[in-house]
Parts: structure tokens; C-alpha cells; sequence
């Protein structure tokens, strides 16, 4: 492969040499990050009172819950454009935010019932992402 081929093309060619669990694991991100990009379209679609009254339900929240959507609106989207152009940040800016919503819930739990759905499956992908971090890496150390 030369340098001057298009990036897409080099990517589709690495990805077709990844053995079976890295293949999975790099596919599991990509899932990961159109689901962190739909829960930042969520999460603007809240701040914007899309679909609410004329009092929005964003402004009958209290500060903690206002607070987390505001931080799920901005920093879900980028971790999810970092995790689909595979960025060594993002998994970190991933988990950063996982634990942050975690803990508006712990401080506000009345208030974030539709963010607790969004945080709930977070964790499992959390947890899938370990599972599968250590497969991969097992297979990296055996091959």
C-alpha cells in the first residue's frame, strides 16, 4: 500500500487483517460511537425543547439534571467522533464521561430517571469493552 492511497481504503485493508477479536472489538467501538452520536442528538433534543410545551422539560429541571444533559450534549458527541475515527483519546474521553453521568445520577437521582436508561447502558458497554479489551489483547499476546 503507498502513501497516496485515500484513507478509507487503508483503513478497510487494516481492518480486513485484524485478527477475529480486535476485528470485533474495533467494530464494537464503531457501535459504540453512533450510540454515544444518537444520545448527543438526545441530549441537544432536550436542551432545545424539541417535541416539549412552552415550558421545555429542560427548564423544569433542576440544576444537577440541566447540568448533566448539558455535559452528555457535549462531551457524548465527541467521544463518539473520536471513537469512530479510532482517536487513542476517546476511549478515555468515553469512560470520563460514563463515570461523570454516574455521578450526576448518584447526586440527583429523582431527577435524571431518563438519563439513568442512557447511563444503565453505558455501563454494560463498559463492562462489554473490557471483556472484550482483554480477548483482544490475549490474542494479541498468543499470535
Amino acid at each position: 500500500m503507498s502513501q497516496y492511497e485515500p484513507i478509507d481504503a487503508s483503513a478497510r485493508a487494516t481492518l480486513e487483517k485484524l485478527p477475529p477479536w480486535r476485528r470485533r472489538l474495533f467494530l464494537f467501538l464503531r457501535a459504540v460511537a453512533a450510540f454515544l452520536l444518537f444520545e448527543g442528538v438526545i441530549q441537544w433534543a432536550v436542551i432545545l425543547g424539541i417535541g416539549d410545551g412552552t415550558p421545555s422539560r429542560f427548564e423544569q429541571m433542576g440544576t444537577v439534571a440541566q447540568a448533566a444533559v448539558i455535559w452528555a450534549a457535549i462531551i457524548d458527541p465527541i467521544a463518539g467522533v473520536g471513537l469512530w475515527l479510532r482517536a487513542g483519546w476517546a476511549v478515555v474521553l468515553w469512560l470520563i464521561a460514563t463515570l461523570t453521568q454516574v455521578l450526576f445520577g448518584a447526586l440527583a437521582p429523582a431527577e435524571m430517571t431518563r438519563i439513568l436508561l442512557f447511563t444503565i447502558v453505558e455501563l454494560a458497554l463498559v463492562v462489554a469493552y473490557a471483556v472484550l479489551s482483554i480477548k483482544a489483547a490475549q490474542e494479541s499476546d498468543e499470535g
